[in-house]
């Protein structure tokens, strides 16, 4: 197999290589091996060419890889908070469904372990151990992430388009000022024009309790 990597990075703090990137390149590099078994360490270099270990690794390599993406999706510019908020529910789901592949012995969704897996199937040790990583890792991101969650889509149905939510779906206190955006014209045509931050800090003086 061909890899663009040739050489292994060595410094005591990689701080321009994020984790994932690191891992495919120490993945691809065979030259591991053969440092280890220059060093005279019998030890780790079975270690690292035993099936089990490159398996796993495959699967760090594909994980790291999945949270790399999903870190860049969160930094990009100018990006609405409702956007953060369906990009970590959507990777969320991920996890649950990698999890159902992974109990099937599906690895479709690790493109590195399902190469490493040409010649045999997850076993079930492996199986349990990336299920297990999965769902911990699920737990993680709701203890992180505390406020993703179906009540906080419901409550920002309002913000994402007011003009299809019913009067039930906002606060009793506000409800008489909502009916007078929700039946407002040229209002409506604004919020198909304008770009959503505009449009609310525009009707701000007009709903004022509603804009906050």
């Amino acid at each position: 197999m061909e890899f663009e990597h040739e050489a292994l990075l060595f410094h005591k703090n990689i701080r321009w290589l994020s984790k994932g990137n690191m891992l495919g390149q120490l993945y691809e590099l065979q030259e591991v091996a053969i440092f280890l078994d220059l060093l005279q360490k019998a030890d780790l270099h079975d270690k690292f060419q035993s099936e089990g270990f490159q398996l796993s690794l495959a699967y760090l390599v594909d994980i790291f890889e999945a949270l790399n993406t999903l870190d860049l999706k969160l930094q990009e510019k100018n990006i609405k908070i409702f956007t953060h908020h369906d990009t970590i529910r959507t990777f969320m789901a991920k996890l649950d469904l990698w999890k159902c592949h992974i109990q099937q012995g599906n690895t479709a969704s690790f493109s590195y372990l399902d190469s490493a897996l040409i010649h045999g199937n997850l076993n079930s040790e492996l199986k349990k151990q990336i299920t297990t990583h999965l769902t911990n890792l699920k737990t993680e991101f709701i203890r992180y992430f505390p406020d993703i969650d179906e009540k906080k889509c419901e409550a920002w149905k309002f913000i994402k388009n007011p003009f299809q939510c019913e009067v039930t779906d906002v606060l009793d206190e506000v409800q008489e000022e909502f009916l007078g955006l929700k039946f407002n014209s040229p209002a409506k045509e604004d919020f198909k024009e304008l770009d959503l931050e505009t449009f609310w800090v525009d009707y701000l003086p007009v709903y004022p309790l509603i804009s906050h």
